[in-house]
């Protein structure tokens, strides 16, 4: 019996460390402004009712349906494990979809700044350039 009553305190310490993973998801997806929001949290929340309903069964269980149960719990916390990762991982790729569209739209914007600034100063530009090419020129024929 003792055995029963640490598996199901261990259970319980694990539900509610969940419970505030999934609160801490949802204020983060809320700051964030996540686009489908509530399709990347659904898998985790649903497994996570799964996991909470077969614990309320383990709790009420007797001691000889007790294993039977808690082979199916074993499963279904795993694949609450699963769906967290699963979620995690979306999230990763939609924070570096984001960063990759932020990162290309500021490279095109200095792009079209630098163009812009060569077409107003030309000569300027070309005396740089040369500038530039006279100091590497100079360089590489030093040293060799």
């Amino acid at each position: 019996m003792q055995k029963k009553e640490k598996y199901l305190k261990d259970l319980e310490s694990t539900l509610k460390k969940y419970k505030i993973k999934i609160s801490e998801i949802d204020g983060l997806l809320k700051k964030k402004k996540i686009h489908n929001k509530d399709h990347l949290v659904k898998g985790v929340k649903e497994k996570y009712k799964q996991a909470e309903g077969i614990f309320q069964k383990l709790k009420s269980s007797s001691q000889d349906n007790f294993e039977e149960i808690k082979e199916s719990s074993v499963e279904i916390f795993e694949s609450l494990k699963e769906a967290f990762n699963e979620f995690i991982h979306l999230i990763t790729m939609d924070d570096l979809s984001h960063a990759k569209d932020d990162i290309t739209a500021y490279g095109s914007e200095k792009v079209c700044e630098v163009g812009d600034y060569i077409k107003k100063k030309p000569y300027i530009c070309a005396a740089w350039v040369f500038g530039v090419g006279f100091l590497i020129g100079t360089f590489l024929k030093r040293s060799k």
